[in-house]
């Protein structure tokens, strides 16, 4: 966590000093929903979430810039899966969310418009940390909480956490005005959630920005 944290930091400062001209920073705030996707995602059902942080835009020509900011994103399923206990075996609804820090690197691309704002389509990869989160099993009548990323025993089975490590691509497409931006972003993941599975992070938000 220190070393991520330090990679970040140290970007933010390489493209503030290098930055020829000005950096926009703002602070966004993002509604939608999100699910799995892959084999064994079939019967997820999507769960409303949000993501927060700090965006920042350093251009690099008239048309062109990167985006790049810290969020906190929450992310997640609801997913009917089939469970084999110690004196069970059913199909249960198993309800997890992911929180994750979460750090685009985005190429953007401004097209003007003949109104007061531009259009600005992005695309690139992300990179995500998972910092917490809450996985609710229920068995009968019984509900098991545990840690999403850490390993829970559910009677006496050992259920292993999700990886923390998330990576994937992201577009979007915004409207950008003066001092406001709204938008739609889809983040789709490129790695696997745990070692046994082949379900991935999906979620859709839109966004609000307010730049300063």
């Amino acid at each position: 966590m220190k070393k991520i944290a330090c990679i970040v930091t140290g970007l933010f400062v390489a493209l503030t000093m290098a930055a020829q001209t000005k950096v926009t920073w703002s602070m966004e705030l993002g509604l939608g929903m999100s699910s799995w996707m892959g084999k064994g995602a079939g019967d997820s059902s999507p769960l409303f979430n949000q993501k927060v942080g700090v965006g920042i835009d350093v251009p690099l020509s008239g048309l062109v810039s990167f985006q790049t900011g810290l969020y906190w994103a929450s992310k997640g399923a609801s997913i009917d899966v089939d469970y084999v206990g110690a004196n069970t075996q059913n199909v249960v609804d198993m309800h997890v969310n992911q929180n994750y820090f979460e750090m685009p690197l985005l190429a953007a691309f401004h097209v003007g418009t003949a109104a007061n704002f531009d259009m600005v389509f992005t695309a690139g990869p992300y990179l995500a940390y998972g910092v917490n989160g809450k996985r609710n099993i229920d068995i009968d009548d019984l509900t098991v909480s545990s840690n999403t990323f850490g390993e829970s025993k559910i009677e006496g089975e050992i259920v292993p956490g999700l990886r923390r490590f998330d990576a994937g691509v992201m577009a979007g497409v915004a409207l950008d005005f003066k001092r406001w931006t709204v938008g739609l972003d889809g983040e789709f993941g490129c790695c696997k959630l745990a070692g046994n599975s082949k379900t991935r992070n999906l979620a859709f938000f839109f966004t609000a920005g307010y730049k300063f």
